[in-house]
């Protein structure tokens, strides 16, 4: 989670190899795919990774039948033989989506966008991947059927014994159907840990930022203390030391402005990269949480 050009959508693209890394490493099953694109990946590997796009009318194709789209994701996965045993895997996928099996004819246009997302989800299914990345999977649709779509990533998440990836600006969401929460700014990863640790104190000053501007989730003095004052830097020209020096409520001076902060081990399974101490400089937080 982290605001809109945290980088979070590059990742998901570097995962599944539609962009390549400059830096860093992806790492599947004891490979580093992270500068492989997904032209030079394997059948299994393209089968194992798949996405679900934010907006699922770009992803579709206007010219060709549900059916047809849905039938070529098993083709390319290597599930369907011949064309009786395809038909019966298109139908069987849209059974689990919840879609009627009389949509097969239809093109994208004479779908709603609930229904569109569905047919992606059942794309990225297709092949029975170990992982779904799912960049903000339901912001393009309307409220009312945004649960709906949730509900069925989770259920064919469960069903599948997938590994989902989850990318969303709504804290609510995250909180709902996350297991663990990475905190993305400026292409830094802030803070990660298990979803009850790092939705609660003590909090990086970004993740609490976030959270305070979350309705509910703070008192009026926090969000005020929370706040995050102006403009993101450019990721191409980011600052020389904490990357949130710029607009952080709690930079320290010199120190943030000129050295990178040191990731701090808050437990076992909890992280934050921040120059405050974790004991004392978060204290505050945990005050503001109380009280609120």
């Amino acid at each position: 989670m982290g605001e809109s050009g945290s980088g979070e959508s590059t990742v998901a693209k570097v995962v599944v190899g539609l962009e390549t890394a400059t830096a860093g490493e992806v790492v599947w099953q004891g490979e580093d795919v992270a500068r492989r694109p997904v032209t030079q990946r394997t059948l299994v590997q393209r089968r194992a990774l798949q996405m679900v796009f934010q907006h699922p009318h770009e992803t579709l194709n206007p010219h060709q039948t549900i059916g047809a789209q849905i039938a070529r994701a098993f083709k390319k996965s290597g599930m369907a033989r011949n064309s009786r045993a395809l038909q019966t895997l298109v139908q069987d996928v849209l059974d689990r989506v919840q879609l009627p099996r009389t949509l097969v004819n239809r093109r994208p246009h004479q779908l709603s966008g609930g229904q569109k997302q569905r047919v992606a989800i059942a794309r990225a299914f297709a092949g029975q991947p170990a992982l779904v990345v799912a960049d903000e999977p339901v912001t393009a649709l309307d409220v009312s059927v945004q649960a709906a779509v949730i509900e069925l990533l989770l259920d064919m998440q469960r069903t599948h014994g997938t590994t989902l990836l989850f990318i969303s600006h709504d804290l609510g969401v995250v909180r709902y159907l996350a297991d663990q929460v990475v905190v993305m700014y400026l292409g830094h990863v802030m803070e990660r840990g298990t979803v009850d640790e790092v939705f609660a104190p003590p909090y990086h000053p970004y993740t609490e930022a976030l959270l305070a501007a979350m309705p509910g989730m703070a008192s009026q003095r926090q969000r005020a203390s929370s706040a995050l004052e102006g403009p993101v830097p450019s990721i191409v020209d980011p600052p020389r030391g904490c990357p949130l020096v710029t607009r952080c409520p709690r930079q320290l001076g010199a120190l943030c402005e000129e050295v990178t902060p040191p990731l701090q081990q808050v437990s076992a399974n909890h992280v934050m990269a921040c120059h405050l101490p974790i004991e004392g400089g978060h204290q505050d937080s945990v005050i503001q949480a109380r009280e609120a």
